[in-house]
C-alpha cells in the first residue's frame, strides 16, 4: 500500500465522537499493519486549545505520525475559511506528508477551499471521503433538524432551509447546494457506513453508484475474562453511552427513568449513564430531575474500554433524536453481545434490524414502555443475542477499503 493520511474533523484523544473514533480506529489498524500511514485530527474546543497549544502553535504531534491542527475557525455555511493565512496552514501540513491518498472522515475544520486547492496541487493522488452525516446537505450542522426546536426534516430545498435560516434568502441555498455538489465531485471515491445516508445523498443530488456503502471497522474484542452473569439480572441493567449533546436524546433516556421510577411496576431495574456526569447533564438540562436509585452518572470512559463495560448491561439505550448514520455505540454493543434499543429512524434503525428494539423516536413514554417490557425477560434477551451478528472487523474493513480505494476509476479533472 502507498502513503495514506488519513485526516478527521476531530482528534479523538482530545473530543471523542463517533467519525474521529471510526478514522483514528483506521490508522491505528494500518499502522500495525506496518502501512505507511498518517493521521491528522483538528483541536477546536476553546479551552482544549489553550491547555496543549503554545500561543502561536499551529500543528501539535501526539504520537508518531499522530498529529493535531489547531483550529481557527470556519464559516459552517460555506466550509470555508475566515482567513487565507488559515487555510494555507492546513494546506501546507496535507501537503508536506506527501500521500498518495488523503481520506478525509469530514471536512469541517478542514475546510473546503483546502480539498479544492490540494486537488488541484496534487491532482496523481486519491481523494477519498466518509460522509459520517449530512453537512453538506443541511446549515443546520448536518443533522436535517429544524432549527426552531426538534422536528425532524426528510429533504432540504432552498425555500425550506430559507426557513430554518431567516438571515438567508432561498438563492444562499441554492448557490451553497451547487458549492456542496462541487465539492463531492472533487473526490475520487465516497463512502458512506449506511444504506440510509448513501441514500439521502443519492436523493440530494450525488449521482448513483458514486458512494459506496461500507460499515466502518472495529477491532474484536481482547482476551478477558467474561463474568457470567444471570440473565434475569443482566436483563434489568440499562446503559447509555454518548456525549451530553441534545441530539443524542439523553434528556429523553432521563425522562423515560422518571416515568419508570413512578410506575408501580419499575422491576428495579438501573440505567447507567457513561460519558456524561451529572453535572455536565444538569449544565444542558437544569430544569429535569434525576430519578434517584435508578439513575447513575459515570462520566468520561476510554473508547478502549467501551466494549467491557457494555458487556456488563443487557440492554444499550440509544435515544437520538437525529438521523443518526451509523453510530459507532451499535458496532460496540454488537460486540459486547448487549442488545440495543435504539430510536425508530435513520441509520440506527437500519443498523438494529432483526435483532434490535425500537421506540418512537423522541418520546419518552415510548421508551419507558419498552425498558418496562424487556427488564427481567430473559426470553427477549436471549433471542435478540442469537439474532445478533458480529459487526465488521478492521482487518475486513481496510482489505475492502484498499480494493475499492485503488481499484475505483480515478476522478476525470
Amino acid at each position: 500500500m502507498s502513503r495514506v493520511a488519513i485526516i478527521s474533523h476531530s482528534h479523538p484523544l482530545l473530543k471523542s465522537g463517533g467519525g474521529e473514533v471510526a478514522a483514528y480506529r483506521q490508522f491505528q489498524h494500518l499502522r500495525v499493519a506496518k502501512c505507511d500511514v498518517f493521521f491528522v485530527g483538528v483541536a477546536f474546543d476553546p479551552k482544549t486549545i489553550e491547555a496543549v497549544f503554545a500561543p502561536d502553535q499551529i500543528v501539535l504531534q501526539l504520537g508518531e505520525r499522530d498529529y493535531c491542527l489547531r483550529a481557527t475557525g470556519m464559516d459552517s455555511f460555506t466550509m470555508e475559511h475566515a482567513r487565507a493565512v488559515d487555510e494555507d496552514a492546513v494546506l501546507a501540513l496535507l501537503l508536506s506528508l506527501e500521500a498518495d491518498v488523503y481520506h478525509f472522515h469530514h471536512f469541517w475544520n478542514i475546510g473546503a477551499g483546502v480539498i479544492r486547492r490540494l486537488r488541484a496541487l496534487r491532482p496523481e493522488a486519491r481523494l477519498v471521503c466518509t460522509l459520517h452525516e449530512f453537512t453538506a446537505i443541511c446549515a443546520n450542522h448536518g443533522q436535517m433538524i429544524k432549527t426552531n426546536g426538534r422536528e425532524l426534516c426528510n429533504e432540504s430545498s432552498p425555500l425550506a432551509c430559507a426557513g430554518c435560516f431567516p438571515d438567508r434568502n432561498a438563492l444562499d441555498f441554492v448557490l451553497r447546494k451547487r458549492r456542496m455538489i462541487e465539492l463531492m465531485a472533487q473526490f475520487d471515491t465516497l463512502f458512506a457506513p449506511s444504506a440510509f445516508l448513501a441514500r439521502r445523498f443519492q436523493a440530494w443530488g450525488v449521482p448513483e453508484g458514486r458512494i459506496c456503502v461500507i460499515e466502518n471497522g472495529i477491532a474484536p474484542r481482547g482476551d478477558v475474562d467474561i463474568i457470567e452473569t444471570p440473565l434475569g439480572t443482566l436483563s434489568r441493567r440499562f446503559a447509555f453511552f454518548g456525549q451530553a449533546t441534545p441530539t443524542k436524546g439523553l434528556d429523553i433516556l432521563v425522562r423515560a427513568a422518571q416515568w419508570i421510577a413512578a410506575s408501580p411496576d419499575n422491576k428495579d431495574l438501573t440505567i447507567d449513564v457513561f460519558g456524561v456526569t451529572k453535572e455536565g447533564f444538569e449544565e444542558i438540562w437544569p430544569d429535569e430531575t434525576l430519578p434517584p436509585n435508578i439513575l447513575n452518572f459515570h462520566g468520561r470512559y476510554q473508547a478502549a474500554d467501551a466494549v467491557d463495560l457494555m458487556a456488563r448491561y443487557g440492554w444499550i439505550v440509544i435515544p437520538s433524536v437525529w438521523w443518526e448514520n451509523s453510530p459507532v455505540v451499535i458496532q460496540e454493543a454488537r460486540l459486547a453481545n448487549s442488545p440495543v434499543i435504539a430510536s425508530n429512524i435513520g441509520g440506527m434503525k437500519e443498523k438494529v434490524e432483526g435483532w434490535g428494539h425500537l421506540f418512537e423516536v423522541g418520546d419518552p413514554i415510548s421508551l419507558g414502555h419498552k425498558m418496562l417490557e424487556l427488564a427481567g425477560n430473559d426470553d427477549a434477551l436471549t433471542k435478540a443475542r442469537q439474532k445478533m451478528t458480529a459487526p465488521l472487523s478492521l482487518e475486513t474493513f481496510c482489505d475492502l477499503w484498499t480494493d475499492i480505494v485503488y481499484n475505483t476509476p480515478a476522478r476525470k479533472a
